[in-house]
């Protein structure tokens, strides 16, 4: 599952925070203010106009004002949403932003102190900050624990989540993934999460770059699992992955290195990547409404442009030179040698070396990862360890685990839907036996 940006950028309140962690690990910074693209032929352009800011936000607090247009910060300019939140992730808490703005047609420059993003904070468990070495360099771990009361040492999850770059501090605890998280945390389970390569707090090579590769984002979710079973709060002999979308393909690789009391993969792919990759775009197309025909056309595309790129690992600009149409076929959601890593594994082999337990959790209204890829999963695990993998199908829930009746409805759905909590009662159920057992 992935986070995606809105058209216009809305920047987040700020709150007083450490600029720098313990560990060393500095703060993003947020610049309190929403923007907007300036219409084409406007007079101040190119720039953004502010469209309002937010109260205790460092943008505000330096007397930006609204109506005013951003022109470039740090010196770099800013004519688009996707500049402007590149500018912006770039700082951190206590940085000093320039921004050069006009303001009623005046040309004015205006020195942002930067605050931090405010810690992530839930109101009956503690969100604990830390961090473990990948690759020589620190990346963020978030850990939830409960307050209630129960043992010294509790069960463990860690979570591995879906595909592309974003932070995994949650902002919102409403949030799908915060109720699956927190309603864990509650249910008496302490929860880690990794930032991902350059992503919220962590250091290291940008997400979307090519270091950034399959490899390396198993590296780091390896590292945080082993920091988790040393955590003096954590029953080591007790911790699970619990792997969402491409989690759930990821999860076998983490268990070959460290292994685990138990393994939930929730809404996720079992198949070989071209294979799911085709399986999926035709039920996508399908369900749009195109015609059979035009669909065979679709996926022959869809075909030998992936191919070209993932297996036979042509460069980009050689393939648009030679096959101009693979434009869109070739954005793919995470770096080109992630997603080249995904298409040379073998998920059959990957899951035999998995001895651990397995629930299989798949919504039947997720027209990301097929319902037909869950009992197969199922089937190639028990094939493997009889009775090793169990399923569970959850009526009415999609891929980001929101509640929709069925594919179409949520298909033609924009945004996340409202939490439904079957999957995390599954979840929890299935957990405490395993830690029972």
């Amino acid at each position: 599952m992935k986070r995606l940006l809105p058209a216009t950028l809305v920047a987040i309140a700020c709150a007083i925070a450490p600029d720098t962690s313990a560990d060393g690990l500095r703060r993003p910074g947020f610049l309190g203010v929403q923007v907007e693209g300036l219409p084409a032929g406007d007079r101040h352009g190119p720039g953004l106009a502010v469209r309002a800011l937010v109260d205790g936000g460092s943008a505000r607090q330096a007397g930006v004002r609204a109506g005013d247009v951003i022109k470039a910060i740090g010196g770099r300019p800013v004519s688009t949403t996707g500049e402007f939140v590149a500018a912006a992730r770039r700082l951190r808490g206590g940085d000093v932003a320039t921004l050069e703005i006009v303001r009623a047609g005046v040309p004015v420059r205006v020195e942002v102190a930067v605050k931090p993003r405010p810690p992530e904070s839930a109101p009956d468990l503690d969100v604990d900050y830390g961090a473990v070495t990948v690759d020589g360099h620190l990346r963020r771990t978030l850990v939830t624990v409960p307050r209630a009361a129960g043992p010294s040492r509790r069960p463990a999850v860690l979570f591995v989540t879906g595909v592309g770059c974003f932070s995994q501090e949650i902002a919102d605890p409403m949030d799908n993934v915060a109720q699956l998280l927190y309603g864990l945390t509650r249910a008496g389970f302490v929860t880690m999460r990794v930032e991902k390569s350059g992503e919220g707090d962590s250091q290291g090579p940008a997400c979307a770059g090519p270091q950034a590769d399959m490899a390396a984002e198993v590296r780091g979710y390896v590292a945080g699992l082993r920091a988790l079973k040393a955590d003096p709060r954590v029953d080591a002999g007790n911790v699970f992955l619990v792997g969402l979308s491409i989690g759930g393909v990821e999860a076998p690789l983490i268990e070959r290195e460290e292994a685990v009391k138990g393994v939930v993969a929730i809404n996720t792919a079992a198949k070989p990547f071209m294979e799911y990759l085709l399986e999926t775009r035709r039920r996508q197309a399908l369900l749009r409404g195109l015609p059979h025909d035009e669909v065979d056309r679709h996926l022959a595309r869809v075909l030998r442009c992936n191919h070209a790129a993932l297996v036979e690992r042509e460069a980009p600009q050689a393939l648009l030179a030679r096959l101009p149409e693979c434009g869109e076929e070739i954005r793919f959601p995470a770096p080109l040698a992630f997603m080249q890593q995904w298409a040379a594994l073998n998920p059959g082999e990957a899951w035999r070396a998995v001895e651990s337990p397995v629930l299989v959790v798949i919504g039947a209204s997720d027209w990301v990862a097929t319902v037909a890829e869950s009992p197969y999963l199922v089937e190639m695990i028990n094939g493997f360890r009889a009775g090793r993998a169990t399923l569970q199908v959850i009526e009415g829930m999609d891929h980001g685990l929101s509640r929709a009746p069925t594919m179409q409805q949520s298909l033609a759905r924009r945004g996340p839907g409202e939490f439904e909590p079957a999957v995390l009662e599954a979840t929890a159920d299935w957990l405490r036996r395993q830690a029972a057992s």
